[in-house]
């Protein structure tokens, strides 16, 4: 069904346009801002004093031009408001604190073994009032809490992202309504999104990807993920579970980090079965960082498992590449940045070379700049992107909603 708009729409994505808009190049005038949207002087004018009164920019310094009256320019005011980010999987809990200008303010870390839903929970309800103390952020905004799980997320009949998670590594969950558990303890809005999808709008809104309209975001943690900007925006397919190379089929080898009736290139990333075939090998390695370790000693048994996986990467990246065209791939996740680093030079290499003769470029490689706490900020960049992101579906009408952003 088509759905028109009307002027209140519009005017709740214009508002968006130019908080986005001064976030992405503040410190920047007034005047700036309008040639930059193409609205009137007076339109932006209007929006920029709702913005200022939310405490969600703020005036800086003047500045001189050739010609004409010094301009006050505007930015982003990082106190404007706070977002909690949680990232779970079966061997952690990451919980962190961001601003509005993604700053990190706090950050809490919690080992995991394979948790019950029951623990997870209280888990992440503590971290998260942690974070947030009431006392000391009374005067403070909290724009709502993000929570990334892995994929694949389930989804309604209705096609949307379900209230239960049942990640098929969790032996203790089945169908848990995780966001109806969580709001039991949590008075504040709660965002749930597949971790790798979550990494990927985090570093679309605060890293590499902020100027980049389309790229694919590999998500390295406890397996192999993916998330799909198009145009600026999260494509999350018809079952919400878009961008997941994990389950892509080994077609270059089998790993043997692989065990699974059905080999797919996820397994050999799953870094508790990397750490315990390194043990086979009397090679100890219980963090990413033993890893980084190894790399840099370049030991012959994790460079073994590094050059498979850059063969096992190639044919499912040179496949995104064929159907998607992104400008940019960018690699990102629980891996050390030196080791991402390794997988961006040898996989430009390879595609280089499987290429057919005719298709002279591809994407470009990325190491995405959030680090191991990739998914956690992504996490916390749920709600900002929610209410501040200029996203397309804002300018369509939906029966009951307001989308007016007063």
């Amino acid at each position: 069904m088509l759905t028109g708009t009307n002027l209140t729409y519009t005017k709740a994505f214009n508002h968006r346009i130019v908080f986005e808009t001064i976030r992405l190049n503040g410190p920047i005038s007034r005047a700036d801002i309008a040639r930059a949207t193409n609205l009137t002087a007076q339109t932006v004018s209007n929006i920029v004093n709702r913005l200022l009164k939310r405490n969600l920019i703020m005036e800086g310094k003047r500045m001189q031009k050739k010609r004409g009256a010094p301009s006050v320019t505007l930015d982003i005011n990082p106190k404007g408001a706070y977002s909690i980010g949680l990232d779970f999987n079966r061997d952690h809990l990451t919980g962190i604190l961001v601003d509005l200008a993604g700053n990190l303010v706090d950050k809490k870390y919690f080992e995991v073994n394979d948790p019950t839903p029951e623990a997870s929970i209280k888990l992440m309800a503590e971290t998260a009032e942690d974070l947030f103390e009431k006392d000391k952020y009374k005067n403070s905004y909290l724009s709502g809490i993000g929570i990334g799980f892995p994929g694949p997320m389930q989804v309604n009949q209705d096609n949307t992202v379900s209230n239960v998670v049942n990640p098929k590594s969790f032996t203790h969950w089945k169908n848990v309504p995780v966001l109806k558990l969580l709001s039991q303890h949590i008075d504040a809005p709660i965002f749930l999104e597949n971790n790798a999808s979550a990494a990927a709008i985090g570093e679309r809104w605060y890293g590499v990807g902020r100027n980049i309209s389309s790229f694919l975001y590999s998500f390295f943690g406890v397996g192999l993920g993916g998330g799909i900007i198009l145009n600026g925006q999260l494509y999350e397919g018809a079952n919400d579970n878009a961008g997941e190379l994990g389950y892509t089929p080994m077609d270059a080898g089998v790993s043997p980090l692989s065990n699974s009736d059905h080999p797919h290139i996820g397994e050999h990333f799953d870094l508790t079965r990397l750490y315990n075939w390194l043990a086979k090998s009397d090679i100890k390695v219980k963090s990413p960082q033993d890893l980084r370790a190894l790399y840099l000693d370049k030991n012959e048994k994790f460079m073994e498992w590094i050059e498979l996986a850059k063969e096992l990467l190639a044919p499912a990246f040179l496949s995104v590449e064929n159907l998607l065209d992104p400008e940019v791939i960018i690699l990102g996740g629980r891996l050390p940045e030196e080791i991402l680093k390794d997988f961006s030079d040898g996989l430009s290499t390879r595609l280089n070379n499987m290429r057919i003769v005719e298709k002279t470029t591809g994407p470009e490689f990325l190491t995405a700049t959030a680090g191991e706490d990739a998914a956690a900020l992504g996490a916390a960049t749920l709600p900002m992107f929610d209410l501040y992101a200029p996203q397309p579906q804002v300018l369509i009408k939906k029966n009951g909603q307001n989308n007016s952003d007063d």
